[in-house]
């Protein structure tokens, strides 16, 4: 009866908006007040204004409301270049009509729009995508690198071609959802977290509100540091077994037990005091830490009920394996679920259980997932997980556990006569000052190449074609590779094959494109046959395992729509959409599979790549994987 009585009022909280609305009612006078805000920016150092103005409305204080032109200056200011950057030619212009309903940003694009409608309740956009991409960019590019470096020379990759078609026009029904827009007094409101999903999260960004500032930050890293430092510490080889035993058998409060990890960690080694320096100094720079420092409290009625429509619409909207879940819409796939009984809940813990339970349980695809709990909870919910993760997470660690017995499988390179094995267990890009990449040219010059994806390939590729060398078979090694960086997947691809081909569909617009690169492998800043392992004569395999996931699963798929690299192992893990970022209306961070999907094109037609591809050869015993000697000899009889 309780169960069947929380559903009812949910349903009603969901839907009963719309039967209200049909009917001609009076413009309604709310009660609008006007305060201001220190606004963060990426750091607790960083404050871009004292006094940023928020609405609230009808005395619901945590549900800030952001006048039109405010927004306008916030997306101009999140633009701008920094100071030795060029400009990078966004503009953006607010324009109301004739009636006074209708408020337009317009980009330096005439046509680039994004439009307010206030008295029908919808903002629409001729295609957002462009809206929302930067002036200097190019339309559906996931390449990800610049195309040149600080003085002009060609850098790491070039688009060799692409093309693209366009996303639908699009209209989101706030009304529909029973989302307010204010039109009021000169004011033009819309609330700060729709604004924020359709114009910031497609760049992983989030804006938060606890009722004493506004932090504006990546998603990703608005994480608790103490959570990051227990995840780090929680990997294996990092503690020794001493340690471990001696936290697992502490009895105390949550603070002294924290107090007591930090001091065994510490004492540990050098790598564990190192481990303890870092956590302290990122929890004195945490932007996260001053957000969660705001008092606990429940939700209130408006906050809970916009809050649970809003996701409805964001996820309606950005989650990009709807058809593969069978999800016609979220606002029923919560209901049947039970998860709407909680998030209906004033209770903000109950809420971000919901969100947990729903990303790395029902959704369970992967890359969905909880990150952190929202300002009003004191603790995140204890983690939970769907079937299919438990099962990614069984393989990895049979994986890793297998491959440790080998220790020359971990090898970034590795040769055992003729055949050159190359692994790496994410594809990863170092961070750096030439357009936020590193400068690898300058650092394999130095003799200091970092050990990430490319400047792994770039020592292999050294050592394969070096003069007199040995080498007839070459081996990259996905097995346990989780995923990570489109543009590091681009540049293995292009090394490989010479020419990459990628495609992408958004399931949200309907737009879709396909991007050619070659990659400068041996940095001589060009794009040559010099720089490919294609047309030399070698035999070209990809080894996978379930675990190959993400960016790890789409380069084999990639390599078996090619057709001149022989997959062997065992079924890849799938995951075929890049990771969304986003932030509840309450605060919440998660992530999410979005709505740009990996594909590969076949007859003209894109394809998903979510159930993983098959190996040409299979390999049963995990064994065999890491086994190189073993595994060199089953290559050998290939052929």
């Amino acid at each position: 009866m309780k169960r069947l009585l929380a559903l009812m009022i949910t349903l009603s909280l969901l839907f009963g908006c719309a039967a209200a609305e049909t009917a001609a009612e009076p413009v309604a006078t709310h009660q609008i007040e006007m305060k201001t805000f220190p606004f963060y920016e990426g750091a607790k150092t960083e404050i871009w204004r004292e006094d940023f103005p928020l609405y609230f409305v009808d005395g619901a204080e945590d549900l800030p409301f952001v006048e039109v032109n405010d927004w306008k200056d916030l997306l101009v200011h999140f633009r701008e270049p920094g100071k030795d950057e060029p400009d990078n030619g966004y503009r953006l212009t607010v324009k109301v009509d004739e009636t006074g309903n209708r408020v337009t940003f317009v980009r330096e694009k005439e046509e680039n729009t994004m439009t307010a409608d206030f008295e029908a309740g919808t903002i629409s956009f001729l295609d957002f995508i462009s809206f929302n991409l930067g002036a200097d960019k190019s339309y559906m590019d996931f390449a990800g690198l610049p195309e040149t470096d600080k003085n002009g020379q060609p850098f790491l990759m070039s688009r060799t071609g692409s093309h693209f078609l366009y996303g639908d026009y699009t209209v989101l029904n706030l009304k529909e959802y029973g989302i307010p827009m204010i039109a009021q007094d000169g004011k033009y409101l819309i609330p700060m977290q729709t604004l924020a999903a359709f114009n910031l999260s497609s760049f992983s960004a989030g804006l938060y509100f606890n009722g004493q500032a506004i932090f504006l930050n990546r998603v990703s890293a608005m994480v608790s540091p103490r959570k990051n430092f227990l995840l780090t510490i929680s990997q294996p080889g990092v503690l020794t077994q001493d340690v471990i035993q001696k936290i697992q058998s502490f009895e105390g409060s949550n603070e002294e037990r924290d107090a007591f990890i930090l001091d065994e960690v510490s004492k540990m080694s050098d790598q564990g005091a190192a481990l303890v320096e870092q956590y302290k100094q990122q929890s004195e720079d945490s932007l996260y830490v001053l957000y969660d420092s705001a008092p606990k409290a429940m939700r209130s009625k408006e906050l809970t009920e916009y809050g649970y429509r809003e996701l409805c619409l964001e996820l309606n909207c950005f989650y990009g394996l709807k058809d593969a879940h069978n999800i016609q819409d979220f606002r029923m796939f919560l209901l049947q679920s039970d998860l709407g009984v909680n998030l209906a809940d004033p209770d903000p813990e109950k809420a971000d259980k919901a969100i947990q339970d729903m990303t790395q349980v029902w959704l369970d695809d992967g890359h969905s997932g909880f990150l952190s709990s929202s300002y009003l909870v004191a603790n995140d919910p204890q983690a939970e997980y769907g079937y299919s993760m438990q099962g990614i997470s069984a393989v990895g660690s049979t994986v890793l556990l297998t491959r440790a017995k080998y220790p020359e499988a971990s090898q970034p390179y590795y040769e055992v006569g003729d055949t050159a094995y190359v692994t790496f267990d994410q594809f990863s890009i170092a961070d750096g000052e030439v357009g936020g990449v590193a400068d690898y040219y300058a650092l394999a010059e130095n003799g200091t190449l970092p050990g990430d994806t490319l400047g792994i390939i770039i020592e292999a590729h050294k050592q394969i074609t070096r003069e007199n060398s040995p080498i007839k078979n070459v081996v990259l090694d996905l097995s346990a590779n989780g995923g990570g960086a489109v543009p590091a997947a681009y540049y293995t691809l292009a090394w490989f094959l010479g020419e990459a081909s990628v495609s992408v569909r958004n399931t949200f617009t309907g737009a879709q494109a396909t991007s050619k690169v070659r990659a400068d492998v041996n940095l001589d800043h060009q794009f040559d046959e010099n720089d490919t392992l294609e047309g030399r004569g070698l035999h070209l395999f990809c080894l996978t395992s379930p675990k190959s996931f993400s960016c790890g699963n789409l380069v084999p798929w990639a390599f078996k729509a090619d057709g001149d690299v022989t997959l062997i192992g065992k079924v890849t893990g799938g995951g075929s959409c890049m990771v969304g970022f986003n932030t509840t209306a309450w605060g919440t961070s998660y992530q999410y599979s979005s709505f740009n999907r990996l594909s590969f094109v076949k007859n003209g037609s894109f394809y998903d790549v979510d159930t993983g591809v098959d190996p040409d050869f299979i390999i049963k015993d995990y064994e065999h994987f890491y086994d190189r000697e073993a595994l060199t000899e089953f290559i050998h009889g290939l052929f």
